[in-house]
């Protein structure tokens, strides 16, 4: 549902792209992060929303939704968004795409604290010509504000005029307009502070100027690892200073008093997050960066993230068909000692040994530490694969976990099997020994419905209209050096079918050496300890043969009966069925991501491949 969910909103997204926004260059004024204080705590940035918009239609899914054979079906949603969006027509002031058409420039939203102030909210828009169009809005604002028993006054703060709002509890926003930019504060010396860093006047108790976000060490570290192509700055960057917000948002309530246990915990070890978005930059449909900025020595908790160099290759058991791939290296028996020693230091020694032990070894039947962590190599794998035909719940899971030695393990192994003999079954598949999950009787599904296999006729009670469910069988099996588990028996087969043919496996599939050419020539590509391979053609393919399957088909009309948008929906897709597969897949092509961890921190890095013109 993730993947879902990431694939709808960005189809959204570029429908309203597509079809609504427009806007003009970035007006001469300091950049947020030249305005906002040194002790910004979060911070969302969009360098400038008509580069973010044509960016985005550069992209797989910008040109999805502008495709010819596509177009009719996303005017028909589009137009059904805009119909929804009249009956609070009235209340806003604006129709919908003037709406989309009002940021013209900067977005930014920041939550700040400067010194010997209270944390407070700061908003940067750029409107530009589109400001009439943002006065109505404000002014229907207005309305509802004086009618909520609230009031509007004009004052100046300094040479500058302030519109300031205050609600009937009298809470106040500040709003101050200059050349066609908005600038939004929460409260009174915030907006004050702004003004000055605008104009250049802010200065610290010495006389000096006053630093800014722009000269923050950890934002400036965090953006120089997440910066990208020189000649190509990301459309959108974000910061966040967890620490810090947490002690200011809590400061003077009943939860500062668990701020103590913060520099004890070791937490104060990090000193931001922050990362950045980039879409349509040379021969990548997007790029996204992630770092998250550790004290260096490390302490406390933070000693517990001991991510590894390792091998990335994918296994033996790796099906050349998934449509995702991870593997993650990590020295699982230093994440125990150190949280064990943390844990211990603040209860009794040997504490967090025996509660490991009655939470998980004892329910095992085993020696957690001694027979199962001692067993852990230190490599854990995780992958995707599509169980046929496609069903709602067909995407299944492959983990697998790489031990020491196999052999040695088999005896552990056993010991869990025997203590739950009665809720497992073992069989062989093509030599190799695997054991089954017995599920309860009459298992349900999502929205109540039985699971029952393809073509299996509904039994007495059940809806006629429900989907038909594949029906999950949880099962393990050694597999070379591993111990697989899945959710399906197909894709356990698949595995195990792969193992026992070199000749079909991911690590020989064209698309898979690509990506992992791409991720070796990132900074930290030759040493990562965690990657991941993606082929969201096939993610794609999913829910397209969803789309058009005859069970979903069947639920989306059912819904519609009741949902105006659903009902929308249904009609857009029957006057406009999609077009054929191979239409979306020409714009779609592989990814890949990859995470360091080095002296600064855990930095992670995510790309796109973007296809050439059709």
């Amino acid at each position: 549902m993730e993947m879902f969910s990431r694939w709808f909103v960005a189809l959204v997204f570029g429908c309203l792209v597509s079809l609504g926004f427009s806007g003009h260059a970035l007006a001469e004024r300091p950049s947020a992060p030249k305005l906002l204080p040194e002790r910004t705590l979060a911070y969302l940035r969009v360098s400038d929303t008509p580069t973010l918009v044509e960016r985005f239609k550069e992209t797989s899914l910008g040109r999805i939704v502008q495709d010819e054979q596509m177009r009719p079906l996303v005017s028909q949603l589009y137009a059904s968004v805009q119909n929804a969006f009249k009956q609070i027509e009235d209340r806003v002031g604006l129709p919908l795409n003037e709406l989309l058409k009002i940021p013209q420039g900067e977005i930014c939203v920041a939550f700040v604290a400067p010194p010997e102030q209270a944390p407070g909210v700061v908003i940067l828009l750029d409107v530009k010509d589109q400001l009439p169009a943002f006065y109505k809005l404000l002014g229907r604002g207005e309305e509802f504000l004086t009618d909520s028993g609230g009031s509007k006054t004009e004052e100046k703060l300094g040479d500058q005029p302030v519109s300031v709002f205050t609600g009937r509890g009298g809470n106040s926003v500040y709003l101050h307009e200059r050349e066609g930019t908005i600038l939004v504060a929460s409260t009174r010396p915030l907006m004050e502070y702004t003004l000055k860093t605008w104009s250049g006047t802010a200065v610290d108790s010495k006389g000096a100027s006053d630093k800014t976000l722009a000269d923050n060490n950890s934002f400036n570290s965090i953006m120089s690892r997440c910066a990208g192509a020189a000649d190509d700055p990301p459309q959108i960057t974000y910061f966040v200073d967890p620490i810090e917000l947490v002690r200011s948002v809590t400061r003077g309530g009943f939860a500062a008093t668990g701020l103590a246990l913060i520099p004890v915990l070791g937490l104060d070890g990090v000193k931001g997050v922050g990362g950045s978005i980039t879409f349509a930059s040379g021969e990548f449909d997007d790029v996204q960066h992630l770092h998250v900025l550790l004290d260096n020595p490390r302490a406390g908790v933070v000693e517990l993230l001991a991510m590894k160099s390792g091998d990335i290759a994918p296994e033996s058991w790796i099906p050349p068909d998934v449509i995702t791939y991870n593997t993650l290296n990590w020295d699982f028996q230093l994440t125990f000692d150190k949280a064990a020693g943390l844990y211990n230091s603040l209860t009794s020694e040997n504490e967090f040994q025996l509660e490991a032990q009655r939470r998980i070894g004892e329910r095992l039947g085993v020696d957690f530490e001694k027979e199962v962590l001692a067993a852990m190599e230190g490599r854990v794998t995780f992958a995707q694969w599509v169980e046929k035909p496609v069903r709602l719940n067909s995407i299944t899971t492959i983990v697998g976990v790489k031990l020491k030695d196999a052999k040695a393990f088999e005896p552990t192994m056993q010991k869990v099997l025997e203590k739950y003999a009665d809720n497992v079954e073992k069989k062989f598949y093509a030599g190799t020994a695997y054991w089954t999950v017995k599920l309860p009787e009459g298992a349900r599904g999502p929205l109540g419905a039985r699971i029952r296999r393809a073509g299996e006729p509904p039994a007495e009670g059940d809806s006629a209209n429900g989907p038909a469910l594949r029906q999950p069988d949880p099962c393990i099996a050694l597999v070379g050096d591993y111990l697989l588990g899945s959710d399906s028996f197909a894709a356990l087969q698949a595995a195990i079918n792969t193992h026992n043919d070199p000749t079909r496996r991911l690590a020989s599939e064209l698309d898979y050496k690509l990506i992992a050419s791409k991720i070796k020539r990132q900074v930290g590509g030759d040493a990562p300890g965690f990657i991941q391979f993606a082929r969201p053609e096939e993610g794609l393919r999913f829910w397209y043969e969803m789309a058009r399957a005859e069970d979903t088909q069947r639920l989306l009309a059912r819904g519609a009966e009741q949902n105006l948008l659903l009902k929308d929906v249904d009609q857009a897709l029957k006057d406009n069925p999609l077009p054929p597969f191979s239409v979306l897949a020409k714009y779609l092509a592989p990814s890949g991501s990859m995470m360091v961890n080095d002296e600064t921190g855990y930095h992670y890095m995510s790309f796109t491949l973007k296809r050439q013109d059709p």
